[in-house]
């Protein structure tokens, strides 16, 4: 596996369909989506390496479909541990349960694996089918006319300029690409610092499952990595450490003790210490003219559940079938709803990772009822953290995390059995062909009535699909993001096959999302 890729020479002067700014997980999965669809797109990165560290971990199962679809899915897992829970452990000897295996998907479970894994594994295929990767290569800005974007850029031997149709600012949380367009990125910090520390655990930990170990003042998650070392990692107290100040392996240690979970959070071996601060963020816009942001430019969540690099390649999923369709000559507001979805979709993640009131519910809870109440809000955290069953809509002003002392059915999330396939819902395990819709209907169901775009195919609905239809819906159009486009009434070829329909019944379609 090549982890690194030749520098840009100056000289160089390409013409590009897409420019991404950014060649981390989001900027290579669009990347190699963009490739799947057949479009031209180079990616320029500052670094001329990729960065080891290990920073995000998880891949959940609406990203290991993405990756599925790319046929990468495999290459990921072999350098990842397959997982199937998260545990919480409390003081009080409570354990409550976030379980994966019920998910509707072929791929029950979720993935760690170091980010710099699978940051090569996209790179290689990227690169492999004719996707140009240029490293040591500083964005500097950038202009537009009606015809596209000139960005400038800079390597050691000088400017370098590129021209593309359109300009994604994939570059992390510090973008250069939002700060050029002088975009805001509001948002919190947390007062503590995180605590981090890598390496081999003095007791083995569960194979199958990561934890949260939560104390009388602080908490930290342990993932099980690959090697059977470990990530213990969390806001272990409420101290506040300078940034630049260095964190001992024995004032990690003395500090993750405090918990009082003793042998189960401790090394025989630390390969990596840090300490770090946990924002979260939004972006005010995620586009500008013919440019959008994506990844953490544009949007920041608590680490808990797993979510950065997962809402990071749903943004990339969001806006590869939109460029496809844009360079096909579409007028519709693509971009514009890239926007309001995309931005709705990262406020939720924050809603759904904002876990500090629920950590302190399950220290409070402390009788069996207390505890029960507590397992029973978890039911929805699965279906969240998966991002399955994602339902796009307009974007809502972002919340703070719930206050201290939250009753616990108030931190609960909306489990799967609520998910119906309305305008915008994501459709649970359906693989998507790119750049085509999908119509899936009610055996007998015609399309006749609902104009369909061209290549569209069809399929039957699932009976686990056919139990999320709305009420009276026999068909439902699904973009090729796989999110529903319009819900159907139609009259159906035998109205004795179809259950819930009658022979007078007449075509209906929902307004279209997006």
């Amino acid at each position: 596996m090549n982890r690194n890729t030749p520098r840009a020479r100056a000289s160089d002067h390409r013409t590009t369909d897409i420019l991404i700014v950014g060649a981390g997980p989001t900027g290579l999965m669009l990347g190699c989506l963009l490739r799947h669809h057949g479009i031209e797109c180079t990616v320029i990165e500052q670094r001329d390496t990729i960065d080891p560290r290990t920073r995000a971990v998880m891949v959940h199962a609406a990203g290991l479909e993405m990756l599925d679809v790319l046929g990468l899915r495999t290459a990921v897992e072999d350098r990842g541990v397959r997982q199937t829970r998260i545990d919480f452990h409390t003081r009080h000897e409570a354990l409550f349960t976030v379980d994966f295996t019920a998910l509707d998907t072929a791929f029950p479970y979720y993935v760690n694996v170091p980010q710099p894994d699978v940051e090569a594994v996209l790179a290689d295929r990227f690169t492999a089918t004719g996707g140009r990767l240029l490293r040591g290569l500083r964005y500097t800005g950038h202009q537009e006319d009606g015809h596209g974007i000139t960005a400038d850029t800079l390597t050691d031997a000088g400017p370098h300029t590129l021209t593309a149709r359109h300009l994604v600012g994939a570059d992390g949380a510090s973008s250069a690409v939002r700060t050029a367009l002088d975009i805001g990125f509001p948002g919190i910090t947390y007062p503590m610092s995180y605590l981090l520390a890598e390496g081999a655990p003095l007791v083995p930990a569960d194979p199958d499952a990561s934890a949260m170990y939560i104390g009388p003042a602080g908490a930290v998650s342990l993932l099980p990595l690959p090697h059977g070392t470990v990530r213990i990692a969390g806001p272990v107290t409420a101290e506040s450490l300078d940034r630049d100040s260095e964190l001992s392996t024995q004032h990690f240690q003395d500090t993750v003790d405090t918990l009082g979970f003793g042998p189960a959070l401790r090394f025989e071996r630390v390969d990596r210490i840090a300490h770090y601060q946990v924002h979260e963020r939004l972006a005010d816009r995620f586009t500008s003219g013919r440019t959008v942001l994506a990844g953490d430019a544009a949007h920041l969540n608590s680490p808990a559940g797993g979510q950065a690099m997962n809402t990071g390649f749903g943004d990339a999923w969001a806006l590869a079938w939109r460029f496809a369709a844009l360079l096909d000559g579409s007028q519709a507001p693509l971009l514009a709803d890239y926007d309001r979805e995309r931005r709705a979709a990262a406020a939720e993640v924050a809603r759904s990772t904002g876990v500090l009131a629920l950590l302190d519910a399950m220290r409070r809870a402390t009788t069996p009822a207390a505890r029960s109440s507590v397992q029973e809000a978890l039911t929805g955290y699965a279906e969240a953290w998966s991002q399955l069953y994602l339902h796009y809509s307009p974007a809502p002003a972002p919340t703070a995390p719930a206050p201290t002392g939250t009753p616990p059915e108030h931190l609960a999330l909306p489990p799967r059995a609520d998910h119906r396939l309305q305008p915008g819902a994501r459709v649970p395990g359906h693989r998507p062909e790119p750049g085509r819709h999908t119509w899936l209907h009610l055996p007998g169901a015609r399309p006749d009535d609902t104009p369909l775009p061209p290549l569209t195919r069809t399929a039957e609905l699932t009976p686990a699909q056919r139990s999320w239809l709305p009420a009276g819906a026999t068909a439902v159009l699904v973009r090729p993001d796989g999110h529903v486009a319009h819900v159907a009434r139609t009259v159906p070829a035998d109205p004795h096959t179809t259950a819930g329909t009658t022979a007078g019944a007449t075509a209906e379609t929902e307004k279209e999302a997006a």
